[in-house]
């Protein structure tokens, strides 16, 4: 979700093309008609579209997301449209990846652009961690991926060790990476915290330090299970993130999560977020 000019624009995983949703207010979003940005019929990337993100970079809009249609999940990109719609470009793809490169996003620093992934370590427990990568341009990646992080925590391992969702924050010359921990399906996915060593090389694993306790968690007394996977945006000078959660126990990583958006706040240069707010629960609009 991102607020440019008077308006919120919004994409969700939609499985068979990128859809946007468009409104003047956080509310008219649920009754707005979405509009497909992107649809694809080639095999081996024309299902199974998730996570979307969309970037204003070197003067053109893009659409970052994961495609499944050849069952190797990739981050690929599409460039905004000259004739009413996007175009695929790439599959950003490591040189020393071969499968499973997903949640991709964007961090600059220091005048480089680099991709933030999830990527999977192996099978036989399956494993996601967060990865970095420099970009040539906005379609073209340079050089290999560097693992930055990887779950280790007891509050990254439910269900089985994941950090995937990886969204970078720079805040007073300081950057962190939010990023979603834990298996999507638990009741305990949550949000973890990166935070880069103030003028380090990002692509060192020793220059990003983990924060020992979530930033972000459920919330049983409100019914607010597993929330995640989400994207901080600004509207003038306030923060607000968007995520997605689920009102009950038990719900899985599906169609039974809803979109949610809370304001957080800054302080001592890095993200604090507020308690999870359940379903139905009246915020003041932005």
């Amino acid at each position: 979700m991102r607020y440019i000019d008077g308006i919120y624009y919004m994409t969700t995983t939609q499985n068979t093309d990128i859809a946007m949703w468009a409104s003047p207010t956080i509310e008219g979003l649920k009754t707005a008609t979405p509009t497909v940005l992107f649809t694809d019929n080639t095999a081996g990337r024309n299902f199974d579209f998730w996570a979307p993100e969309f970037w204003y970079l070197d003067g053109r809009w893009y659409i970052y997301y994961a495609v499944a249609g050849n069952g190797d999940d990739n981050t690929t990109v599409c460039i905004d449209p000259t004739n009413g719609r996007y175009t695929y470009v790439n599959s950003l793809i490591p040189s020393n990846f071969d499968f499973w490169v997903v949640d991709g996003s964007i961090l600059e620093l220091g005048g480089t652009r680099y991709l933030l992934f999830s990527g999977k370590t192996t099978d036989t427990v399956w494993t996601q961690c967060t990865y970095i990568v420099a970009m040539a341009s906005p379609t073209q990646l340079s050089g290999q991926a560097v693992q930055i992080s990887c779950p280790t925590l007891s509050w990254e391992v439910a269900a089985t060790p994941v950090q995937e969702g990886p969204e970078a924050i720079t805040v007073n010359g300081v950057t962190h990476i939010v990023y979603s921990a834990s298996h999507c399906s638990t009741d305990d996915y949550t949000l973890g915290l990166l935070t880069l060593t103030t003028g380090a090389n990002p692509l060192n694993a020793s220059s990003w330090v983990k924060s020992n306790s979530p930033v972000f968690t459920k919330n049983v007394q409100a019914r607010v299970y597993g929330p995640g996977h989400h994207f901080m945006f600004q509207k003038g000078a306030d923060w607000h993130f968007a995520y997605h959660a689920k009102s009950a126990p038990g719900l899985g990583c599906g169609d039974l999560r809803t979109t949610r958006v809370q304001p957080f706040n800054i302080s001592s240069n890095a993200p604090v977020f507020p308690t999870a707010v359940g379903d139905g629960v009246a915020i003041n609009e932005p």
